[in-house]
């Protein structure tokens, strides 16, 4: 049972996982970036994955993204062991990412951006030309962001013209959309004011209602505590900690970050 969370409806929760990992160790050279890691988000719910510098959070989000094989351990995917041997590997089995640098092409449009890798081209000879089908593109765009009460200036506006918050939505929009089991997001409030980063919290929310599981890797505590339905933390590439974020307060929080309390609760 997962205890309630403010705007956060516990129910949508299944017990099937989107996306874990358990006992991932992985090593580079004399450096063991991770030593027993272990993850699970489940259909419906919101992770967070918090560590201090050089804990490993960004080896262990490569690894579930498919940068980086373990060395032992496995990846599961939609309650399936999987291996992954790429990025695409973890892509065609609905597993997509919102990097901190979004990634974002500044000089296309909102629509380019969104498809981007995923082109759609018009029927028939037009299509074996390789002519872009657009209309169909834009129509796609624009029921995605609907989806996701996104709204932008326009669908063709480049996208070194939206604001930091709008690039962001964006950036989660083409996640989602390309998505069927599981969004990882890479610090999606970084550099974001206050209105900018409830914007994309909101949209964390309506991810997972959606039925995603959603891995957020955060140094924004605060944050993390109010929109995660748990919070996983790694030591010296341990998982150390697991516990409900409505169990959980900053300071705790801090406390385990750093290696003053360890504890693994269920």
């Amino acid at each position: 049972m997962v205890a309630a969370t403010p705007g956060i409806d516990p129910g949508r929760i299944k017990s099937s996982v989107a996306i874990g990992a358990e006992h991932i160790r992985k090593q580079f050279g004399h450096v063991t970036a991770l030593r027993d890691a272990s993850i699970s988000v489940h259909h419906g719910e919101i992770v967070a994955l918090c560590g201090d510098n050089g804990a490993g959070k960004s080896t262990f989000l490569r690894t579930l993204q498919g940068i980086h094989r373990p060395d032992s351990g496995s990846i599961i995917i939609d309650d399936t062991p999987v291996t992954l041997n790429s990025v695409r590997d973890a892509q065609a089995l609905g597993v997509d990412t919102v990097h901190q640098d979004l990634a974002l092409a500044p000089d296309l449009s909102a629509v380019d951006n969104i498809f981007l890798g995923h082109e759609r081209t018009r029927s028939g000879l037009l299509g074996r030309l390789g002519i872009l089908d657009h209309k169909q593109m834009a129509e796609q765009a624009a029921a995605a962001l609907r989806e996701l009460a996104i709204v932008l200036p326009s669908l063709q506006v480049q996208v070194r013209d939206l604001s930091g918050g709008q690039r962001q939505a964006l950036a989660v929009a083409r996640a989602v959309m390309w998505s069927k089991t599981a969004v990882l997001m890479d610090e999606p409030t970084a550099a974001l004011g206050a209105k900018q980063s409830e914007v994309v919290v909101n949209l964390m929310r309506t991810v997972a209602g959606r039925g995603l599981g959603v891995l957020v890797v955060s140094h924004d505590l605060p944050r993390v505590l109010e929109v995660a339905d748990r919070v996983v933390v790694l030591w010296r590439g341990e998982t150390v900690l697991n516990a409900r974020a409505s169990e959980l307060t900053v300071p705790e929080l801090v406390a385990t970050m750093v290696g003053h309390k360890q504890s693994a609760a269920a």
